[in-house]
């Protein structure tokens, strides 16, 4: 009998990997999983399918966790991903994010079957966008969040092209904003989808103006799965569907046929825009949508299980 290729997930229970943990856990994979339970995280999904781990990706415990399992695939999605924690908490995220990309790389150098490091950044690295930017372009974080983040991607460059052990054996996505499932109310879907449901009104930050670029939660896992098993480079993972939060709001309201009322509210450290290219990952991986945006936007905001 072939035996199951392993896959270990740092950050797998949270909102957007928990969905991975569950997809992989489907496909038949031998799944492991690190997890702290922080703010967002679903351990309600943990139900014997995978093995786990309740540690702290920063403690240096998992260094040896990892080299134990001896997984065939490592994805690093561990983080505190909230912008305004951030802002509030600046040691912390910076300790916390950049310590557990340390324990990661350094964990994953020591992994002689290794296949591949998938590390899991953000299109916040590129700062404001003036233009769709490409993954050649220079970083420019301009959060406390975003920073740490860009650390764990230069870390990733360094570590490729030092050590012979992780040589073309990494990869990393940067996913413009995700939605879906399981998003907790710090994020403007979750917010619009809880507007639509109560009637209470949303906070508008800079008027509305800000703009991103969004993706339905049920995209991701496949992308992933493509960039492990063929990607050796940086990924940038969108539909390229933009929109500031009052168009994003216009068509939630199109969509559903209610109205969501607003409030202003001022945001420090707030970029206006986000925008990336994905011509990379579709021209060289051959990259497909399951869904395209308004696909999503629909399901989540009309399925009342969502």
């Amino acid at each position: 009998m072939e035996k199951k290729k392993k896959l270990l997930i740092t950050g797998g229970l949270g909102f957007i990997f928990s969905h991975v943990t569950e997809y992989f856990v489907a496909k038949g994979w031998d799944v492991v999983v690190i997890d702290n339970e922080s703010a967002g995280s679903h351990p309600e999904i943990i139900d014997g399918s995978f093995k786990y781990y309740k540690l702290n990706v920063a403690d240096r415990k998992v260094v040896e966790i990892i080299q134990k399992e001896e997984p065939d695939y490592v994805i690093h999605a561990a983080a505190i991903s909230d912008v305004d924690y951030s802002i509030r908490e600046p040691y912390e995220t910076f300790h916390e994010n950049m310590l557990a990309n340390l324990n990661i790389f350094e964990a994953c150098r020591e992994l002689p079957k290794l296949t591949k490091l998938v590390y899991i950044s953000t299109d916040e690295v590129y700062g404001e966008c003036e233009h769709r930017k490409t993954e050649d372009e220079i970083i420019f974080p301009r959060n406390p969040y975003s920073c740490s983040k860009a650390v764990g991607s230069i870390m990733r460059y360094a570590y490729d092209n030092t050590y012979p052990e992780l040589f073309e054996k990494t990869a990393e996505t940067r996913f413009c904003n995700v939605f879906g499932p399981r998003q907790d109310t710090r994020k403007i879907m979750p917010l619009i989808k809880h507007s639509l449901e109560t009637g209470e009104p949303i906070p508008l930050h800079q008027d509305g103006t800000g703009y991103r670029e969004y993706i339905y939660v049920k995209n991701i896992p496949p992308a992933v799965e493509l960039v492990m098993e063929k990607g050796w480079r940086t990924y940038n993972i969108t539909l390229n569907d933009g929109l500031t939060v009052r168009q994003l709001i216009e068509r939630a309201e199109k969509v559903t046929g209610k109205s969501i009322a607003t409030y202003t509210e001022k945001r420090p450290g707030m970029d206006k825009k986000y925008q990336m290219s994905s011509e990379r990952i579709v021209a060289e991986l051959g990259w497909k949508p399951l869904y395209t945006f308004d696909e999503g936007l629909k399901e989540y905001l009309t399925d009342a299980k969502k």
